[in-house]
């Protein structure tokens, strides 16, 4: 009997941490549309994984997780912080590209009076000197990825000093999209991703910006090595850079 009741307590313990199993996931703000798609197709082949999202700028993380927050998975919208990361000795792999972004600029409606959707894309970043667009915002570019790379572009066509005045600086890229889209600022240098989405493109329109005008957004994952989960963790790594999750992301406006 007693062997009975051993059995049976171990085989609920075995249960419960199966049904218990949560990856805790950090994530650059520009995946706050792609992410949840990919955690639902993760999840149906892993029925019993509880996944938890926070979004924000991925310097931020780095700092974060160094200072001991109890994250499984970092995507980052900048492959160097995850190889940071990975030379404290922090993770169980050397990061994994799992997408480029794109930088965008994009302007509102309401602002664009007398600009329509074509000119947006025939100025494309130059629309920001335009007159009529009084303050833009980035994110800011001390710990946001999509920030750096908008001050990047905006100096390589001598827009910076005409526009920093003029700049406000969102914590992320999804804080800076949100801004625009509550006509907070009149125009906004993003993520393609973000000005993808309904609420974007139903308020205002964007335009690419010129690659050549930034150092590529090589977007990387990496699992954890304080993971509590470090078998799941490696997992949902695998399935992000598979070719089922590339064409998600790609729905999304990313490119491998």
């Amino acid at each position: 009997m007693r062997l009975l009741w051993c059995t049976l307590f171990i085989a609920l313990c075995c249960g419960a941490s199966l049904c218990a199993q949560t990856l805790r996931i950090a994530a650059a703000a520009d995946l706050q549309q792609a992410l949840p798609e990919l955690i639902q197709a993760f999840r149906a082949k892993h029925p019993n994984a509880s996944m938890e999202a926070v979004y924000g700028s991925s310097g931020n993380f780095v700092t974060q997780i160094v200072s001991g927050a109890p994250f499984d998975v970092f995507l980052s919208a900048d492959m160097r912080y995850p190889d940071n990361l990975n030379a404290k000795g922090m993770t169980t792999a050397k990061p994994r590209r799992y997408a480029v972004g794109t930088l965008v600029v994009w302007v509102g409606k309401q602002t664009r009076t007398n600009v329509d959707d074509d000119d947006v894309k025939q100025m494309g970043l130059a629309v920001v000197n335009d007159p009529r667009i009084r303050r833009v915002a980035i994110a800011n570019p001390a710990h946001a990825p999509y920030g750096e790379r908008a001050k990047e572009a905006l100096e390589a066509k001598n827009l910076w000093s005409a526009v920093q005045k003029r700049l406000v600086l969102a914590d992320n890229v999804a804080q800076a999209a949100q801004f625009a889209q509550t006509l907070n600022v009149d125009a906004a240098v993003i993520s393609l991703s973000l000005a993808l989405t309904p609420a974007m493109q139903k308020s205002g329109s964007y335009a690419p910006i010129d690659r050549k005008l930034y150092a590529p957004l090589e977007q990387g994952i990496v699992a954890l090595k304080r993971s509590s989960e470090p078998m799941l963790a490696n997992e949902f790594v695998e399935y992000v850079c598979s070719l089922e999750g590339a064409s998600i992301l790609a729905r999304y406006g990313f490119s491998q």
